[in-house]
């Protein structure tokens, strides 16, 4: 049976209503089964573990089993040196896209820690913001044990393995990329309909403006199609 890896990026305290909004809409076609990104300090200023009610609704998503992985520590572009990538696929948020070796690990291990301190384990694997990594990023990882990296176009493993896997992802910043991203809730799975996996990466500010396109996109991706978490993959 073909397979669906649904993902819920940048949930943090900060949008937190939206986060458990958007996490009902994705429950009803997966159940436990798809992969929640936490933002451990949410822009520097909404570290998790000083919001005891989103700590508690964390912990029992994890204990019913859906996966939670890290993703970045801030969220926040802090070096803001100019590049394509980060014009083109983000606007600030390209945390990890400028780092050397040493300032990535030592945010992957705050974020880290933070993560596995209030799940009671650490968390099974790692995004960056807007799948950018800097070399030093790349390396940094190396020295951490997690299950999995997701990039933009792939997943990879401790052993050096990966799996090209396409992702179907929207934008809402603009007018313009809201209509795109409407018509791409349609077309995106008919595209990689003949995939065997594909990956399905809604974002909590996808809502409310593009409330229509997630549920479309959801009900498209998941009919027929059996739903992985990111670490599932690694039993395929």
């Amino acid at each position: 049976m073909k397979k669906i890896l649904v993902s819920l990026h940048d949930v943090s305290p900060v949008m937190f209503d939206r986060s458990r909004q958007l996490t009902e809409m994705i429950m009803q076609r997966t159940g436990v089964k798809f992969t929640m990104l936490v933002v451990p300090d949410f822009h520097c200023h909404a570290r998790i573990d000083k919001f005891p009610e989103f700590c508690s609704w964390l912990r029992n998503l994890n204990e019913a089993g859906v996966e939670i992985a890290q993703h970045g520590l801030y969220h926040l572009d802090t070096d803001e040196k100019f590049s394509i990538e980060g014009k083109l696929f983000t606007k600030g948020e390209g945390e990890f896209l400028s780092l050397s070796r040493d300032e990535a690990g030592e945010r992957i291990e705050e974020g880290y820690k933070i993560l596995s301190d209030v799940l009671g384990e650490p968390p099974t694997g790692f995004t960056a913001p807007a799948w950018l990594y800097s070399d030093g990023t790349r390396d940094a990882l190396k020295g951490f044990p997690f299950k999995w990296i997701e990039y933009r176009w792939t997943v990879q493993f401790p052993s050096g393995s990966k799996r090209n896997i396409p992702a179907v992802v929207f934008a809402s910043r603009t007018l313009w990329k809201r209509f795109c991203s409407a018509l791409w809730s349609i077309s995106g799975p008919a595209l990689f309909s003949k995939h065997d996996v594909f990956r399905l990466a809604l974002h909590v500010r996808d809502l409310p403006t593009l409330e229509k396109s997630v549920e479309t996109s959801l009900s498209r991706s998941t009919n027929g199609r059996a739903c992985l978490r990111c670490a599932d993959l690694t039993q395929l």
